[in-house]
């Protein structure tokens, strides 16, 4: 592994762990997760690090959907005043209205991500049965109008898992380069063996390398302060201390975060299971 930087680059953060959606391809209706909204106590301690230590992007989502959280935006625009680096962030886009639209298009986003895993109303339907499709559809013009003189960069996801047909993905292509954003077509993630219904088949018991780096350059901290040792890690298991005894920068270099990187990154040791389950680790 290469010499361990001294504070993350990107930080993944919940301000609560919910989501309205049941997306077929996503663990989170599987998990039922205790809820959690962050405290504000414990959001005024992680804005003072994070104005001390400016990191390179800030992503206020993980493994949720961020604007089940009423105060979401207000949560956005206190981190914009104490921090001017990137912010990032995803949404199924369903709880959007014109009015958070425009208070986001304030607030200098880096980038905007929209999921959306299916174009055509069959698709969308098998692939996130709770959401409204026009609702989103309409959300999303109402973004592309709002923000089209922005620098926000902005990108519609879909996963190709493998039973979309080509004409689908080449007509929302087409819909949504036209409005002005990216078209993101991801291959298929089962989250290291998380969604149930569907799997990537894949183990290795000689992992030593992540694709993404995320454990030598990112940080996952959920709702309730913990920091966990991936994003895949769905079932909180790998557990490496709480920004409410600790701060980032502790934990980051603390003694069980590196175990864990050493034994992920190592020809020695056994990688913690989580990696040997994902196919984003592999042997380097």
């Amino acid at each position: 592994m290469k010499e361990l930087i001294s504070f993350p680059k990107v930080i993944e953060i919940q301000f609560n762990n919910l989501c309205n959606s049941s997306c077929t391809i996503c663990p989170y209706k599987d998990m039922h997760y205790d809820k959690h909204f962050m405290e504000d106590e414990l959001f005024s301690k992680f804005l003072q690090e994070i104005q001390l230590e400016k990191p390179e992007r800030i992503i206020p989502y993980l493994n949720n959907e961020p604007f089940t959280d009423r105060n979401f935006i207000d949560k956005l625009e206190r981190l914009r005043l104490c921090y001017d680096g990137e912010i990032e962030i995803s949404t199924n886009a369903a709880l959007l209205d014109q009015e958070k639209i425009e208070k986001l298009a304030k607030i200098k986003l880096t980038e905007l991500r929209i999921s959306m895993f299916g174009f055509y109303g069959d698709t969308y339907k098998r692939f996130m049965p709770t959401l409204n499709r026009e609702k989103v559809l309409q959300n999303i013009k109402t973004i592309a109008e709002i923000f089209k003189d922005s620098q926000t960069k902005r990108s519609i996801v879909v996963i190709d898992d493998g039973t979309i047909e080509e004409v689908e993905f080449n007509e929302m292509q087409d819909f949504v380069e036209k409005l002005g954003y990216q078209f993101c077509r991801w291959g298929f993630l089962d989250r290291a063996k998380n969604v149930a219904k569907k799997s990537n088949n894949f183990y290795n018991d000689s992992v030593n390398f992540c694709e993404q780096f995320r454990p030598s350059e990112r940080i996952h901290i959920l709702a309730n302060g913990d920091v966990i040792f991936c994003c895949q890690d769905w079932s909180n298991e790998f557990k490496v201390g709480n920004i409410h005894d600790s701060t980032i920068k502790e934990i980051w270099n603390g003694k069980i975060y590196q175990n864990l990187r050493d034994s992920l990154f190592s020809n020695d040791k056994k990688a913690p299971e989580l990696c040997c389950n994902c196919k984003l680790a592999h042997k380097k």
